[in-house]
């Protein structure tokens, strides 16, 4: 079998996706205008899933023809297992962070938005509920749906195994049977289901594993049409974003009403926008040109601890929701520019952690073994590139 390196270029992206994500969940702070959600239909839950796949295939796939198919599905068992109880400790966490935060401020918005008034009002229910996935907290409701499309993954490969045609018309039935409502997961003990639905989530999951697959063959080809009509895309979504840069005020509103962009079940207006993006940025190498900038190391370290970051990022950004409350309803200062300093810091403090992380792991056993073990611990959560 032939050695495969690791490919820095999505440990980036990887990277400033954490970013994204911890700057959008502390909602009111300037910096979050900057993000890609304010430019496009997408926005990072799509990055985030598309890597995770792509990432899982260029790390696994390769154990398929081998015959380790159960190795495989060990894995991603034992990996899911991992998310269920990190999962479980962030929400803990915030749920201390609001307690706290209600206690010091008396704003009632910080026991009751965002689905934690099912947690503070009926603690029994709510607590089983969120042992059982029935209930998630707003902001922290990616990771269940990580942990479904760990579940999925094996099949996923297999089916890739089979034909990556194969896989995507499997993939794409039990999307049109998300999308009707008859594939959905109920949430308990309040009413509704799973803000992320990973029977229709699963696609762009399944793509990414698939575009892995192909990766691992043979290179996604750059064509004049295909480049011309993903501008075209882009540009048209930035223009309704934007109203048309403030001369069609409404048009953003009117598309969400009438496009189809809705994010609980990955509207096909978002899966397109976002397809569009990947391929230019993949083809035109944008990625390889980012990474060698100043901040490019930095990024590749937050990639390469992508789950340890991730949960300091979702803790962080709970923290960030109650210090903006606290400076609202406590002192005469802005929330927004609160919420931007604070944002600022704690990116920083991400970056750090890293860098921590990274030092700690190459003292832990040496130089030489803390490189080759630094590879080891992260390589569930990085992705490979065949030589």
């Amino acid at each position: 079998m032939k050695e495969l390196e690791r490919n820095t270029t999505i440990d980036f992206w990887r990277g400033l996706v954490l970013v994204i994500i911890f700057v959008n969940h502390i909602p009111g702070n300037i910096i979050e205008h900057l993000t890609p959600r304010s430019f496009g239909f997408s926005d990072s839950a799509e990055a985030f899933i598309f890597i995770s796949g792509l990432s899982l295939a260029l790390v696994y796939y390769h154990k398929i023809p081998q015959g380790d198919v159960i190795g495989v599905v060990r894995r991603c068992v034992r990996r899911s297992l991992e998310l269920y109880r990190m999962h479980l400790l962030l929400t803990a966490g915030a749920i201390a962070l609001f307690s706290i935060g209600y206690e010091l401020s008396d704003d009632i918005g910080l026991i009751e938005a965002d689905g934690r008034s099912a947690v503070f009002g009926d603690t029994t229910k709510g607590v089983t509920g969120i042992l059982l996935l029935g209930h998630q907290l707003g902001y922290f409701n990616i990771l269940p749906l990580y942990i479904a499309l760990m579940l999925w993954a094996p099949v996923a490969m297999i089916l890739a195994r089979i034909h990556v045609l194969f896989a995507l018309a499997v993939s794409g039935g039990i999307y049109a049977l998300a999308r009707t409502g008859v594939l959905v997961l109920p949430t308990w003990p309040e009413p509704g289901t799973w803000f992320f639905n990973p029977f229709a989530w699963q696609l762009l999951f399944t793509i990414g594993i698939v575009a892995g697959v192909v990766f691992t063959k043979r290179p996604i080809p750059l064509t004049r049409t295909c480049a011309i009509s993903c501008i075209a895309v882009l540009t048209a979504s930035l223009l309704v974003i934007m109203d048309v840069f403030g001369l069609a005020p409404g048009l953003r509103d009117a598309a969400f009403t009438q496009l189809d962009l809705p994010k609980y079940d990955l509207g096909l207006g978002r899966l397109v926008h976002f397809l569009a993006l990947a391929y230019l940025l993949t083809q035109w190498r944008v990625g390889e040109m980012l990474e060698r900038t100043f901040i490019g190391p930095d990024l590749r370290r937050l990639g390469r601890n992508g789950l340890v970051i991730f949960a300091a990022g979702s803790l962080l950004s709970a923290l960030g929701q109650v210090i903006m409350t606290l400076a609202a309803v406590k002192s005469s200062a802005s929330p927004q520019i609160i919420g931007m300093v604070f944002t600022i810091v704690g990116a920083i403090g991400l970056l750090a952690l890293a860098r921590y992380l990274e030092w700690n792991k190459f003292n832990s056993a040496g130089p030489k073994k803390g490189r080759t073990r630094s590879l080891a611990l992260s390589s569930a959560f990085t992705g490979r590139l065949s030589p």
